[in-house]
């Protein structure tokens, strides 16, 4: 499902050469040390909302700069996730994709209240506080980097980052010099469409070292390659992305600077882009209706950085919304139920409005003792709603309204327009938050950190509903229910790190993560009324090596979590609904390399290793006999057990022209998509290469994606019938970029 709501009635009954990353004000640039391009030596990032370099954070943290995406040519989570050890995308329609990082999850979907990974752009929180809306899939064109940070956030970041959290980091106006970049790519899809994008970013200093603007504008469109033989649309899978943002800096004084974040992106995919099997080829689907589908993120942020002697005050304000809609035709899964009734169309409008306050304090870098204090507060209001309609539906009801226990002739006033059911679940979650870490530097080679979070959440949730639906389940023609919940606590970290020297570093971290529970507000017997908030810790030693005069970067890591009162999403009768399911233990074994033997050629490689799987039996008999008990040992949905990304670059320094080769390799086994293990996914290697080159500020590649052209699922759910994503099909195609 594209979309996750209380009544889902799903019823088992029925790259070329771009330009450097400009200098920032307020937060330091990602840039490498080194002559070679986008080597990760030191990309200085905000990953502990403190500007540091990445391989100085005791802790997992991939970080990418936006020099280093666009050589792999990524555009999107999908091109970038897929490479980063430790996390899967299961990736859907976009806006509905799930990130899993270290087996954190139990849906590959989307999870009735808070995912378990949160998404960030400047630190803002874009992951919902309770009812998932959707996941923000924000282009990555002139982005400074984005950072993956593996492993329980919950001290700095808050509730949304159980398992980890990727923080965007927005590329701010240069306050001297001009700049600008023009990027337009063509490509075309074996067994689809043929699409494109064009893309542009101007910075301009208003007032030379005080003033800066820096504008990005999108348009991408990615072909369609699935055919819906019901509909009759070929290639009908087609998505639309098209937005930007706009930044300005201010810095009046040398300790003073504001920034303002102005966003918003929009997507829309005119079919949902699963495939049926069994259909007469491998790239269609059957529906009575196009399965479109609309996400928009928009956010509006106001940051003051002020230097003082005692360190760097940081004030945010934020307002950040989201909006999603679509269509999901559920005639296969409920005609037979509702009496031959076709078509039954799904409609499913949701929003997310909210306003997060953030201030704190960082001391200065390299003391003795180190601090960083703050507090947060965040107030959001979401509202999901689903409203189902079944042709005929009315005129039945006239007929047959007598045998179902209805008065006859009563169609149009209880199911008007043909109405099944329209419902709404609107929450409002608030938060108030404090937070800190403080490191005692003991020497120029040992230092530990401890840290925590003191936080409160009250939940205010609700369940409006009418329509026959309600009436033959529930007794009543309309139904309101409503909820509200407390939770507070405390989640705590511990690090210590040893240097032995300025090539190598070894820490060992503990940190505690959590996730907020909800009601689940649905007037069925056996549905429990509400669920607990989840909770784990996560321990983890880790290793950084700098080798071969840094020619060679070695990354390992090895982590164990214990996951208690997981929070499950399961179905009763056609209405989702989440339920505390026991425990679940989850070891693993990260590694990664880059090496780089001459100038111009880099290797990079990683490998994960992961075993997650629930630690004691799952009984369902309680809410559902017919349910089998799912036992101990069984794997957490999207917990590949293996993911391997390779990728080789070389560049020629030549003078006047600097040709540049890409190849790149990724490799996910196989995992069940659900905890019942009635679908899976992975199990399929991706091979990618690019080729190309500048001259001056001129830029041409050409590319080919998945040049097996292999079918790899990246998402798989049995509603009925079965529905599998897949990877996008041989792509190939030019990109031309243009830097001023």
């Amino acid at each position: 499902m594209r979309y996750s709501t209380i009544y889902s009635l799903l019823l088992a009954t029925a790259a070329a050469a771009p330009v450097p990353a400009l200098a920032q004000a307020g937060a330091p640039p990602s840039e490498a040390r080194g002559d070679a391009v986008g080597f990760p030596d030191d990309i200085i990032v905000t990953a502990t909302k403190r500007a540091e370099p990445v391989r100085e954070i005791a802790g997992s943290v991939t970080a990418q700069t936006g020099e280093e995406l666009d050589k792999i040519g990524a555009q999107g989570l999908s091109d970038y996730l897929t490479r980063t050890p430790g996390v899967v995308f299961n990736a859907t329609t976009p806006g509905t994709g799930s990130v899993i990082i270290r087996g954190v999850g139990t849906t590959t979907g989307q999870d009735i209240g808070q995912a378990t990974t949160g998404i960030f752009i400047n630190e803002v929180p874009l992951t919902d506080p309770s009812l998932s809306i959707g996941t923000p899939d924000i282009d990555t064109f002139d982005v400074d980097n984005i950072a993956i940070l593996r492993g329980p956030q919950g001290t700095l970041f808050g509730s949304s980052s159980l398992g980890g959290a990727i923080n965007y980091q927005a590329a701010r106006p240069d306050l001297v010099d001009f700049g600008a970049r023009l990027q337009g790519t063509l490509r075309g899809t074996r067994h689809g469409g043929n699409g494109g994008a064009a893309k542009m970013m101007f910075n301009a200093p208003v007032v030379s070292g005080k003033l800066g603007v820096r504008g990005v504008f999108v348009y991408r469109e990615d072909a369609g390659y699935i055919d819906n033989v019901g509909t009759g649309d070929d290639d009908a899978n087609r998505t639309v992305t098209k937005g930007g943002r706009i930044l300005a800096t201010w810095a009046p004084t040398d300790t003073t600077t504001f920034n303002y974040l102005y966003l918003e992106q929009r997507q829309r995919t005119d079919d949902s882009g699963y495939r049926q099997p069994g259909l007469g080829g491998d790239l269609r689907k059957s529906t009575a209706a196009p399965e479109y589908s609309t996400f928009s993120t928009l956010l509006h942020q106001l940051r003051l950085d002020q230097e003082l002697a005692i360190g760097t005050v940081t004030a945010t304000a934020t307002r950040h919304e989201k909006k999603t809609d679509g269509l999901i035709d559920l005639t296969g899964g409920l005609s037979d139920a509702l009496f031959g009734l076709a078509p039954i169309s799904s409609f499913g409008p949701g929003s997310s409005k909210g306003n997060t306050f953030e201030i704190r304090i960082a001391s200065p870098a390299g003391s003795t003792f180190e601090y960083l204090i703050g507090a947060m507060y965040d107030r959001t209001k979401m509202r999901q709603s689903q409203v189902i309609y079944a042709a005929g539906l009315a005129d039945f009801v006239d007929v047959a309204g007598p045998l179902l226990g209805l008065p006859a002739d009563s169609g149009q006033l209880l199911a008007p327009n043909d109405l099944l059911v329209d419902a709404s679940l609107p929450v409002t979650a608030k938060e108030i938050a404090l937070f800190g870490e403080l490191t005692y530097n003991f020497s120029d080679q040992f230092e530990a950190t401890v840290g925590g979070r003191l936080f409160e959440q009250r939940l205010v949730n609700g369940s409006d509903a009418f329509g026959l639906f309600v009436l033959l389940n529930a007794g009543q023609y309309e139904q309101s229910i409503s909820g509200s919940r407390k939770w507070s606590g405390f989640s705590p970290k511990a690090s210590i790190t040893w240097k032995p020297n300025e090539d190598l570093m070894v820490y060992a971290l503990a940190s505690k993560g959590f996730r907020f529970g909800g009601s689940n507000l649905a007037a069925l017997t056996g549905i429990p009324s509400s669920y607990d908030s989840d909770s784990l810790w996560n321990f983890e030693v880790g290793t950084r090596a700098d080798l071969w005069d840094r020619k060679l970067l070695l990354d390992v890591t090895g982590f164990y979590i214990d996951w208690s009162d997981i929070q499950l999403k399961r179905q009763l009768s056609g209405i989702n609904f989440a339920q505390n399911a026991g425990k679940a233990e989850l070891y693993g074994i990260e590694a990664s390399l880059a090496l780089r033997p001459a100038d111009g050629l880099e290797i990079n490689s990683s490998l994960t290793w992961l075993d997650a799987t629930l630690s004691e039996d799952f009984d369902p008999d309680e809410i559902d006999p017919a349910n089998p008990v799912i036992p101990a040992g069984t794997r957490l949905p999207g917990s590949s057990k293996w993911q391997i990304s390779n990728s080789f670059s070389y560049e020629l320094p030549w003078a006047d022209v600097t040709p540049r080769l890409v190849l790149s390799h990724r490799y996910i086994s196989r995992a069940p998509s659900d905890l019942e293990a009635q679908s899976s996914q992975g199990g399929y290697h991706l091979f990618d290469a690019r080729i190309g080159g500048k001259i001056g500020p001129i830029g041409l590649t050409f590319f080919v994606e998945n040049i097996t052209d292999r079918r790899g699922v990246t998402n798989s759910s049995l509603v009925p019938p079965l529905q599998e994503y897949l990877v996008r099909p041989r792509t190939a195609g030019v990109t031309l970029d243009v830097g001023f």
